[in-house]
């Protein structure tokens, strides 16, 4: 500025420098943010797909030997499911049993049928025990839980997801759409990865046989009240069921399922979407589905804002099954109608 000439506006030239440095520095900052947010999608989209398994409809598992048969697995053919975001979606959601360096072909320790109505905001689960007598495609009828060992020991890589899928559809007669399968370590990994999750514990819990990694057994406790739980702890209170039965222990699952929901909406769009690889990377490995990655994207979309207050939830109790089937004591056939009634239930029909 020449001298004797003043600015109309008042302000000095120092301060219009700091106004432009903030200025830029702002701007550095979210370009450096949006830069950093489309290298998180870009490794977020590719962990997804690493946890992404399409099973084949049918495969020959082994060359035949002289005067031997081949092994085969046929998968049975299912109704694809709807695309897009908007139509509601079936989903079963499997824990496998398998344990850190353990080679044993795993059971699916928790079986939930998660029914999601995005357009209608309205989310139901139903969980099954895992000792339930039903039909499995190629195999008779035997516990539910078999399915998906039968699968993973017998078929390609997916058939456990695929034949666990099947049965499920044929016991409740409605179509599957999507399989998640978990087992210890991505169940635990995802708990940590969101920093923990908290959960209201309903009553007094101590079991004295709690199975360990390495199967051995130990004592655990838990006190009722609010209790804030890591992965390992979430992973042992989901498990647990000496005290009760395998039917409380199903709803304790749901509660821990809806514990991490929660915690996901209390983070927060921001801070999800800077997390999103690193809690995405820690599934890799640990958990398989075969929903596409563009549908699980779509889905955790439209579910960001999900009361889990709000969530129907369902279970088998006691009352509705009998124990004991041929020579397995331990195995549960449903009384007739249950499976129908909470089959209308997870619809959202009742009566069906």
């Amino acid at each position: 500025m020449e001298p004797g000439l003043e600015r109309r506006d008042g302000a000095s030239p120092r301060r219009h420098l700091a106004v432009g440095s903030a200025t830029l520095t702002l701007a550095l900052a979210l370009l450096a943010l949006v830069g950093g947010s489309l290298r998180a999608a870009v490794g977020v989209r590719r962990n997804l797909e690493a946890l992404v398994v399409t099973p084949a409809p049918s495969v020959v598992l082994a060359p035949p030997e002289a005067g031997a048969r081949p092994a085969l697995i046929t998968l049975p053919g299912l109704r694809p499911a709807e695309p897009g975001a908007s139509a509601p979606v079936t989903l079963l959601i499997l824990g496998s049993d398998r344990r850190p360096g353990e080679e044993a072909t795993p059971r699916s320790d928790a079986l939930i049928v998660a029914r999601v109505d995005p357009v209608g905001g309205r989310v139901a689960l139903l969980s099954l025990p895992r000792d339930l007598w039903a039909p499995i495609p190629g195999h008779g009828s035997n516990r539910i839980n078999s399915a998906y060992l039968w699968g993973e020991r017998d078929g390609p890589p997916g058939a456990g997801m695929a034949l666990a899928r099947a049965s499920v559809a044929n016991l409740l007669g409605i179509p599957i759409d999507y399989v998640a399968v978990a087992d210890f370590r991505g169940f635990a990994a995802l708990v940590d990865a969101l920093g923990g999750i908290t959960v209201e514990v309903e009553r007094p819990l101590e079991d004295r046989r709690f199975p360990t990694a390495d199967r051995r057994y130990t004592t655990v406790r838990f006190a009722a009240g609010t209790q804030r739980m890591d992965g390992v702890t979430a992973l042992t209170y989901a498990r647990i069921r000496h005290p009760d039965s395998d039917f409380e222990r199903g709803l304790r699952q749901q509660a821990v399922l809806l514990a991490i929901a929660e915690r996901v909406r209390e983070r927060g769009d921001l801070a999800n979407l800077l997390a999103a690889e690193h809690t995405s990377a820690a599934l890799v490995g640990y958990l398989q589905t075969d929903m596409p990655a563009e549908q699980l994207l779509a889905l955790a979309l439209a579910l960001r804002d999900l009361d889990a207050s709000q969530v129907e939830r369902y279970a088998l109790g006691e009352e509705d099954v009998l124990f004991g089937v041929e020579n397995d004591r331990f195995a549960q056939r449903a009384l007739p109608g249950v499976i129908e009634r909470y089959t209308g239930l997870l619809l959202g029909v009742p009566g069906e």
